[in-house]
């Protein structure tokens, strides 16, 4: 059984500040319209994420003993997750462009701060409350013998 140990100060603190840092840089980046980049400084990105994923993913097959030799596989899912991390950021900015507009036609003459500081909000709140990686974060408590669990008023 795993018990959190979120009691901890310097857990809390931990995550408290990568919680904030992450939510800092989230809004900071989102000041930058996307809209306004070069169409192919946008080409650029997309194709940067999908790389950059896809190479994660082929190193990240080869640390598993089954996927290792099976060349075919490993290149097939690294293709598969370049092709939708590189989806996923058109499709973030597409996303991005519709709130931009929307928050323009609701009067707002600078959207970026208000969508930094939403974005800066969520972020963190994402963060900080994320449940730990298993493993981490976390104490094992040993099981209670079975008997040692049962009401003495029962049996």
């Amino acid at each position: 059984m795993n018990r959190s140990s979120y009691s901890d100060t310097s857990t809390i603190r931990s995550r408290l500040v990568t919680s904030l840092v992450t939510g800092v840089a989230s809004g900071a980046l989102t000041l930058i319209d996307p809209a306004k980049l070069k169409p192919a400084t946008r080409g650029t990105l997309y194709a940067g994420t999908g790389i950059a994923t896809a190479t994660l993913g082929w190193f990240g097959l080869q640390a598993n003993a089954e996927t290792r030799d099976r060349a075919a596989l490993r290149t097939a899912v690294a293709l598969g997750l370049g092709t939708l991390s590189a989806a996923g950021t058109k499709f973030g900015f597409v996303i991005d462009a519709r709130i931009h507009q929307a928050l323009l036609r609701r009067g707002i003459r600078n959207p970026r701060p208000v969508m930094a500081i939403g974005a800066g909000v969520l972020t963190t709140m994402m963060v900080l409350f994320d449940s730990p990686p298993a493993g981490k974060d976390t104490e094992q408590v040993p099981d209670l013998p079975e008997e040692a669990t049962q009401d003495p008023g029962l049996a």
